[in-house]
């Protein structure tokens, strides 16, 4: 991979050399280890750093039957990376072999592909490396041009880290809050310093403690909207609901819905009041091996694609925007034949003075690859606008996990040369130029308002 990797034309290149590679990172949804950061952890060889909890290589090396051992299991770090080396020429058409190859040649200067012939010289480089403080935690993300990151934590934990850390923002991660449970309510409760006794109570609780992750910066929410995710409007009986929740007994499948949907509507008006942009993931079909799912825990790189519910979405977004507390809003789909629906369900949520209020996200999880990204492209193009596009977001929970970025202006750019030398988009150097700098930076910055100043709403 040279530095044309990628593109194919001449202005594909110049677009990419000249303006776009250089462009600060925003990642708005990630994954990241805050307490490694914080602590700027030193990682003690290459498979800590890059292998331990990465579910995209363990995924792949399960396709290829390596044993549970060498993935997750009790051997040795030098022997799991040998078993990823011995896996890594057999992916050759699967994004890892680029991410891998890329996050090796980016972050350590290794230009040699991985192999198993090359794994064990690759070991021993990398691994001096990582003994210097520059390639501890804090300074591997300086090598990334990072101007903000958001790594996902849920409404309980510990905000305490983020303030110690340059370019790191909490984002809000909804999971723990639906479904509703009564351990969860309180918990809150005692986080709250009080008893949530009733709706207006767990109103009130939700509300101050979205405050303190607004002035940690926090511009960003997401919630996981999973295969079998079903919208349910408001019919007056929530407090009813809640109350039974509260007194311990047992709600149906139809309450519990509702009253996440409930708290999906509370808490949606709740980011729009700060100005936040919400984030739904949906079609994740997250139950499949119940195998692996005990032997190695609920990310386990082992989902599947499941339905993403456009109606359902399209309810919810329709009640909040009835309500006029409809925020900005990022639609992820797991599912690629559910593009063409969520880029047209943008056109349907409209603000004057936000240009793409409500949109499709970028390629996301299984979808994160050439094919996947340019489908969105195409798709977000002919059904949206696509110089309102917000661009890429990493979703990952690795370090070196920014070369993502690269991978996607490199795949950005490419299109971009294609599509004008085939008379398809202009031939406007600036036209795509501009395009091409507001998708990989200014479209997201847009959305950050005064969160890189800390302490300051």
């Amino acid at each position: 991979m040279d530095e044309n990797f990628l593109l194919n034309t001449k202005l594909a290149q110049r677009l990419y050399h000249e303006h776009i590679c250089s462009l600060p990172v925003i990642d708005y949804h990630n994954h990241l280890p805050v307490k490694d950061i914080a602590k700027n952890r030193n990682f003690g060889d290459l498979t800590e750093l890059w292998i331990a909890a990465d579910p995209y290589k363990h995924r792949a090396m399960r396709i290829c039957g390596i044993d549970e051992a060498f993935i997750t299991g009790k051997a040795s770090g030098y022997d799991k990376f040998a078993a990823y080396s011995s896996v890594l020429p057999k992916l050759a058409g699967n994004p890892l072999y680029h991410w891998s190859n890329m996050e090796l040649s980016q972050v350590f200067g290794i230009e040699e592909p991985l192999c198993a012939d090359s794994g064990k010289r690759i070991w021993h480089t990398a691994n001096r490396a990582l003994e210097d403080e520059s390639y501890f935690a804090q300074g591997l993300l300086r090598r990334f041009h990072i101007e903000y990151a958001a790594p996902c934590c849920t409404i309980l934990e510990d905000l305490g880290p983020f303030g110690e850390i340059d370019s790191l923002y909490p984002s809000l991660r909804g999971d723990g809050i639906l479904p509703l449970t009564t351990e969860f309510v309180s918990q809150l409760g005692q986080n709250r310093g009080g008893p949530i006794r009733n709706w207006e109570d767990l109103k009130a609780a939700f509300s101050s403690r979205l405050d303190e992750f607004h002035q940690e910066g926090c511009r960003f929410a997401d919630h996981a909207l999973d295969h079998g995710f079903h919208y349910i409007p408001d019919d007056g009986h929530n407090e009813r609901r809640f109350q039974q929740l509260m007194s311990r007994e047992p709600l149906n499948l139809q309450d519990s819905m509702a009253l996440s949907c409930e708290v999906l509507r509370m808490l949606g008006s709740e980011y729009a009041a700060r100005g936040w942009t919400m984030q739904l993931h949906a079609g994740a079909m997250r139950y499949t091996s119940s195998r692996l799912r005990s032997m190695t825990g609920p990310a386990g790189g082992y989902a599947g694609i499941g339905n993403c519910a456009a109606d359902d979405l399209s309810g919810l977004l329709n009640d909040l925007e009835q309500k006029g507390s409809l925020p900005k809003t990022i639609l992820f789909t797991l599912n690629p034949s559910c593009n063409e629906a969520l880029s047209v369900l943008s056109g349907s949520f409209v603000e004057q003075g936000m240009p793409g209020k409500v949109q499709q996200g970028c390629a996301w999880w299984w979808c994160d690859h050439i094919k996947g990204i340019r489908d969105v492209l195409e798709t977000f193009s002919a059904y949206s606008v696509l110089s309102v596009f917000y661009g890429m977001t990493t979703d990952s929970r690795s370090l070196l996990s920014f070369t993502r970025h690269d991978y996607f202006r490199r795949i950005l750019c490419g299109w971009l040369g294609e599509k004008s030398e085939r008379m398809e988009m202009p031939r406007d150097y600036e036209l795509l130029r501009d395009i091409a700098e507001d998708i990989c930076y200014r479209n997201a910055k847009r959305l950050l308002g005064t969160a890189l100043e800390k302490g300051k709403t």
